[in-house]
């Protein structure tokens, strides 16, 4: 059972992990769990090429920039859970109760972030 589930791992998605993350140490989420599914085949980010974004070096690739986003989200936040390579297929429930159903598994939380962007 997660306490919360990231549907998209592009920019907004990861933006929350790392958001949510940063909460892990703090005693009211002590014990959390959350995940982010973070299958990312189809997005303008991926197929991006940025060279006046700030921050990021020129002509850098967006399948690059999402790649060491997942990297840095993993190593400085490791109890947030990458779930990769699978696919959302349907969600159902209601709030605090949600069964998220994928191309590989279920997955049970209480809230779900549907991050797109």
């Amino acid at each position: 059972m997660f306490n919360v589930l990231i549907i998209g791992g592009g920019v907004s998605g990861v933006s929350c992990a790392l958001v949510l993350g940063s909460a892990l140490k703090k005693p009211y989420a002590s014990g959390k769990r959350i995940g982010i599914f973070t299958h990312q085949k189809a997005s303008a980010l991926q197929d991006g090429l940025y060279n006046n974004a700030y921050g990021i070096a020129p002509g850098t690739l967006g399948k690059d920039l999402m790649e060491s986003s997942l990297e840095h989200l993993s190593s400085t936040y490791p109890d947030v859970e990458q779930i990769t390579n699978e696919k959302v297929l349907k969600i159902e429930g209601s709030a605090g109760d949600f069964t998220v159903i994928t191309n590989k598994n279920v997955y049970h939380t209480a809230i779900i972030v549907v991050a797109i962007g």
